[in-house]
């Protein structure tokens, strides 16, 4: 990734246009990885993790991939996401998961969370919002939480094509994040470094108990 210009927040989608861009590739998207393994084993140690019948937010959950895995291990998930087509396809897919059309930066519940599982959605957020980013989700968490999120591992910014609609992607750097999530009162269980040759990062975090 090419190093992130001081200016360069300004000309980055904001979460709305984002959400109107996977609203175009929708049901393609559903299609190309319903049935993708992609994450899989990083969501079966989130599960391993987890107490009986919590309480999980979806982070950017699509048409609910991982949702419906979720559910059907007994789990009571809430997904937000930024594309209401996405939501749409959810509703049917996963009907018993609470679903909010919102950025997960500016979703706000009176609930905490055991878990927040953010696979693949947080690096499609403007440079200037993943440090609050971090802090909001450890607010939403439950002392003791886990949080499970990608990100990239170097600093910076790209843009790619998928079904022909172009998308951005933001990251900080691996350090950064180490440094951010402690200061949001996260405990780091392990950064790993996925699907090389790529750049992509497995965090996982727990907020610190009472």
């Amino acid at each position: 990734m090419a190093e992130i210009a001081p200016d360069s927040c300004s000309s980055f989608p904001s979460p709305s246009e984002t959400g109107k861009a996977y609203d175009r590739i929708a049901a393609w998207f559903r299609s190309e990885t319903r049935n993708s393994p992609c994450g899989m084993p990083f969501l079966e140690e989130l599960l391993s993790l987890l107490p009986e019948h919590a309480h999980v937010l979806d982070a950017g959950c699509g048409f609910g991939r991982m949702t419906r895995i979720l559910l059907d291990r007994g789990f009571r998930v809430t997904g937000v996401d930024v594309s209401g087509e996405m939501l749409r396809l959810a509703s049917e897919y996963v009907p018993e998961a609470h679903l909010a059309l919102t950025d997960a930066v500016e979703f706000r519940t009176d609930e905490t969370f055991d878990a927040i599982l953010a696979w693949d959605s947080l690096f499609h957020l403007p440079p200037d919002r993943h440090r609050p980013m971090l802090k909001h989700m450890g607010q939403l968490l439950k002392p003791d939480g886990i949080f499970l999120m990608t990100s990239g591992s170097r600093k910076g910014r790209v843009s790619g094509m998928m079904h022909g609609v172009e998308f951005h992607y933001s990251t900080l750097s691996m350090e950064e994040y180490r440094t951010e999530l402690v200061r949001s009162g996260f405990v780091i269980l392990r950064m790993i470094q996925d699907q090389l040759p790529e750049e992509h990062l497995v965090t996982f975090a727990r907020k610190k108990g009472i």
